[in-house]
């Protein structure tokens, strides 16, 4: 067979499997459905010899449609919510990153896990930009989305038994944020905001590739395309497929690059990172308490959902069927979002350059 046939053959292989674990994820009522399948059925055959091969280039429009679909959260409502309480964010928002910061340096000490694997694993929010710019920076992407998406599971899972033991009815089927395919799938967006975020995306992708960041390409559009829309000059629409895409374009980028080796590595690691994992759920939800105490009024589930490190999707599930408040859910996980894509590669450095001394 000759390369470009066994090419071909490599890429309808992993579209049958990752359609395969896509079905499987949603029937389950898994958030992210879109990322983890194809992560999966790449990962599968990247350890078996046919590894699927991505075009740079891809990333980095992923990275720039991820970027617009940040930008694209921040509507009239969410600015006016975040604009009533902007000191309680910004003050929780600080207080998630000093717990992954604490949570990090622990996990680094003790040999857990390599360099900065850890800071870039339990930040919570942006699992896909995380992953990205984790290998933008030198940590193991492939470690650090073992541990990205094992987070959002295990956050999805303790959102529904929280919500299942608070007495709320049957989730619905369809997720319309972060990895799931909306009802309106096929719906063409307005044709204006469909070419501003066009032209925010060429933006991001054209300032990747001259100054040879790849991450300006999601920091770009991600924080120009907020300011812009909170101020009322453009209004983004990403359609929904374009965002599937990019999702889809990030798990196969992770997912190739697996192999046996590095899988069985992850693997043994495995029990490390569910332990962090879990300790910052657990963190986060006694952050929570306080959370409900300084917004009268806000009920448990609410804070809970708001505080949760990541897991965006079950929060939006959950919140659909419940007498909750998600425009202020909402505001604080897109709030920590932005502190987050801003604050992490500088707290990966200083990490890394901490760890270095110390191991000096």
């Amino acid at each position: 067979m000759s390369d470009g046939m066994r090419r071909v053959a490599t890429w309808l292989a992993l579209i049958a499997l990752a359609s395969v674990f896509i079905v499987l994820l949603r029937a389950a009522e898994m958030p992210a459905a879109f990322l983890l399948g194809p992560m999966v059925a790449a990962i599968v055959l990247a350890v078996s010899g046919a590894r699927p091969r991505l075009p740079r280039f891809f990333i980095i429009a992923a990275q720039a449609v991820l970027g617009c679909l940040i930008a694209a959260a921040l509507d009239d409502e969410l600015v006016h919510v975040i604009a009533a309480s902007w000191e309680i964010f910004v003050a929780f928002s600080l207080a998630t990153i000093v717990i992954t910061a604490v949570l990090a340096v622990l996990v680094t000490r003790t040999g857990w896990l390599p360099g900065t694997t850890a800071i870039w694993g339990l930040s919570p929010g942006a699992a896909s930009a995380m992953v990205l710019l984790a290998d933008e920076y030198g940590a193991d992407k492939r470690m650090v989305a073992m541990m990205q998406y094992s987070r959002i599971v295990l956050v999805a899972i303790a959102a529904i038994l929280l919500a299942k033991v608070v007495g709320l009815p049957g989730l619905p089927s369809q997720v319309t944020t972060a990895g799931n395919l909306p009802p309106q799938w096929f719906t063409l967006p307005p044709l204006m905001p469909f070419l501003e975020m066009l032209l925010l995306a060429a933006s991001g992708i054209a300032i990747a590739i001259y100054s040879g960041k790849a991450s300006a390409a999601l920091f770009v559009p991600a924080f120009a395309g907020a300011a812009l829309q909170a101020a009322g000059a453009i209004h983004i629409t990403v359609p929904p497929m374009l965002a599937t895409l990019a999702f889809c374009a990030v798990g196969v980028y992770v997912g190739s690059s697996f192999t046996r080796e590095v899988l069985v590595h992850s693997l043994r690691v495995m029990p490390a990172m569910l332990v962090a994992i879990l300790a910052m759920i657990l963190l986060c939800g006694l952050l929570s308490l306080l959370f409900g105490l300084l917004l009268p009024g806000t009920d448990p589930l609410t804070a809970y959902l708001a505080m949760s490190p990541g897991g965006i999707d079950a929060a939006v599930i959950i919140a659909s069927q419940a007498s909750v408040s998600l425009p202020l859910i909402l505001a604080s996980q897109f709030t920590r979002l932005l502190f987050v894509i801003a604050g992490a590669p500088t707290l990966a450095k200083w990490l890394a350059r901490r760890h270095q001394r110390r191991m000096g």
